[in-house]
């Protein structure tokens, strides 16, 4: 990832802010311009989503490709309120996972190219205290 492409979506890539139709309500992950029917464009509100508990609605476990932790464990998110998101997960077993399982978000390091470390957001189960 460049600086300047961090700059240009920093809401998104540092704040995880999708965007939240004005007329329909819809939330969508990564943000958009256009709605989803194509009708309207710029018509936009920030959904701020980095605190907003999930729940999986499908996952992935591999085993084969490469991970400083492995497995890579992948699912599809849906969050409450509204937005759907494909995304890592970390800090977890995989046998820990399922569907139905509750996660929450955390801004993790993705990789280090040239000695630079690369961030974005992965999800995390939210495990009874």
């Amino acid at each position: 990832m460049s600086a300047t492409a961090s700059a240009r979506s920093e809401n998104w890539k540092f704040g995880f802010v999708g965007s939240r139709d004005a007329t329909t309500g819809s939330v969508h992950l990564p943000p958009l311009r256009v709605s989803a029917d194509g009708q309207r464009t710029d018509n936009m509100q920030d959904a701020p989503m980095a605190d907003v508990l999930g729940t999986i609605a499908t996952f992935t476990v591999d085993r084969l490709a490469y991970s400083p932790s492995p497995p890579i464990v992948f699912a599809v998110v849906d969050f409450d309120g509204g937005g759907r998101f494909p995304v890592e997960l970390c800090d977890i077993d995989a046998e820990e996972i399922a569907i139905g399982g509750r996660v929450r978000m955390t801004f993790r390091r993705l990789s280090v190219t040239d000695d630079i470390p690369n961030y974005f957001w992965k999800a995390t189960l939210v495990r009874a205290s």
